[in-house]
């Protein structure tokens, strides 16, 4: 408890949220306020708000620019998977991490989700209503774009929450031992990183992740790869790309080159 908020109680949880505890973590609270910086959460966490009957306030960020959207468990209000009904994987836009973002930019949409909820507990007007706000911090314009509940997009409660494949990472110390184990390196990343960066254990092929998302025809389905990036993100979903398309041996490298000390 906090001498300046009394009435206030926190509570830590040591768990990471998942596909098999995401409901139940989200069954213990009116209000869920979403804050992770990545695609994969975001969206389990909608799914688990849409299951749960909890309203969610979600924000996203992106270099000088953020969103803000109100999920409410009415029939009509659009959840995440209304406007994106295929999660977008992470890595496929760049994240604070990689593309980088300005420092008071999260704040900012923090704040703003504070306020949602406010005005959501207070029961204040101006509530954002089936609507996605959309900002821009360095000319600060801002738009809302109005959104509905798409009829196809189960809100009965019956939305089935799935835990991604759990084999789709493999941690190295060194890559060397990969190579004697069998696997094709391939560097995911760009051009330009690869010369910033180069790799001791130079990769048998260099295939930047746009290039191999729009054919992979370079890669044999029946070889076993390593996909290799700068943290990992982008190699991940370079794997399941590959997974999908009938590459049952793609793996990507955990936490990626700086798990290696590397960049």
């Amino acid at each position: 408890r906090s001498t300046l908020f009394p009435y206030t109680t926190l509570f830590r949880s040591p768990y990471r949220i998942v596909a098999q505890n995401a409901v139940q973590m989200l069954a213990d609270y009116d209000l869920v306020i979403e804050c992770s910086d990545n695609f994969a959460t975001k969206f389990l966490v909608s799914d688990a708000a849409v299951q749960t009957r909890r309203p969610a306030i979600f924000a996203s960020v992106y270099q000088y620019e953020g969103q803000l959207q109100v999920y409410r468990p009415d029939a009509d209000t659009a959840c995440l998977r209304c406007l994106w009904p295929q999660a977008t994987r992470d890595g496929l836009v760049g994240n604070c991490a990689e593309a980088g973002v300005l420092g008071p930019v999260p704040g900012v949409l923090g704040t703003l989700e504070a306020l949602e909820a406010l005005k959501l507990i207070l029961g204040l007007p101006g509530q954002l209503v089936n609507e996605l706000l959309l900002i821009d911090l360095l000319t600060l314009e801002q738009r809302k774009l109005k959104t509905a509940h798409r009829s196809d997009c189960r809100h009965d409660g019956s939305v089935q929450i799935t835990a991604p494949a759990a084999d789709l990472e493999v941690s190295f110390g060194d890559l060397r031992p990969a190579v004697t184990a069998g696997y094709t390196l391939v560097d995911v990343r760009e051009p330009r990183e690869v010369s910033e960066t180069p790799i001791a254990q130079s990769p048998s092929q260099h295939i930047p992740l746009a290039t191999l998302l729009a054919d992979g025809t370079p890669l044999d389905p029946e070889r076993k790869y390593l996909l290799i990036c700068a943290r990992g993100t982008r190699s991940r979903a370079a794997a399941e790309h590959l997974r999908e398309h009938g590459f049952r041996h793609a793996y990507s490298l955990r936490g990626g080159l700086a798990s290696l000390g590397i960049g």
